[in-house]
């Protein structure tokens, strides 16, 4: 991410890879009107909220918290930190906004790669399980960065910069995550050495 962001720190114009880029994502948007916006949907919050509650409640329905904790946070973590530290400090824009790393783009990979983290931890065949799910993670934010490309939100390596920041982001959370036990004995359980109270509330 650093490597991809320092050569466009404090600039507002488009190197020679974005602009290639971003020509062509005009000429495809401009051939083919209308498809432009519905390919940014993936990124909206609306649709990343809706994607994290329903990760979060089959995790927990499957009692697995650091799972639901995981899907949660790789969010919120990455687009916080994105927005109060990356953006000021890479201090790229693009029509007069801070635009590296992509926040948009961020956030959807962050949960995209919880959600390959999360099922590939409970695959039998873990390495078939991480290709096809890496692909199509893939896939999915390809598309989305089209989109946002190509109406003009981006530049590319905006994107790619994002990418690359979510999922270190989203590892470094599961691994943190993987040093606590992965449940929680309630008080009052005899194994936890506190005596159960015979009324819930006392």
């Amino acid at each position: 991410m650093v490597l991809v962001g320092l050569p466009f720190a404090g600039q507002d114009r488009a190197g020679a890879l974005d602009a290639a880029l971003m020509g062509a994502a005009r000429d495809s948007s401009r051939a083919l009107p209308g498809v432009v916006v519905p390919l940014t949907y993936a990124t909206h919050p609306l649709a990343i909220l809706a994607m994290v509650l329903c990760v979060a409640a089959v995790a927990l329905r499957l009692r697995r918290p650091r799972a639901a904790l995981l899907v949660v946070a790789a969010p919120v973590v990455t687009a916080g930190v994105n927005t109060a530290v990356l953006k000021p400090l890479f201090d790229r824009t693009h029509n007069g906004y801070l635009a590296y790393p992509s926040g948009h783009t961020g956030t959807l990979v962050a949960v995209l790669t919880a959600v390959v983290v999360i099922a590939v931890s409970a695959a039998e065949h873990r390495g078939r399980t991480a290709l096809r799910m890496g692909l199509a993670a893939a896939g999915l934010t390809a598309v989305a960065a089209a989109g946002i490309v190509g109406h003009d939100y981006h530049y590319p390596t905006d994107c790619l910069g994002a990418a690359f920041w979510a999922i270190g982001t989203v590892v470094t959370i599961a691994a943190a995550l993987d040093r606590f036990p992965a449940t929680v004995r309630p008080v009052g359980d005899a194994r936890s050495g506190a005596p159960r109270s015979g009324n819930a509330a006392a």
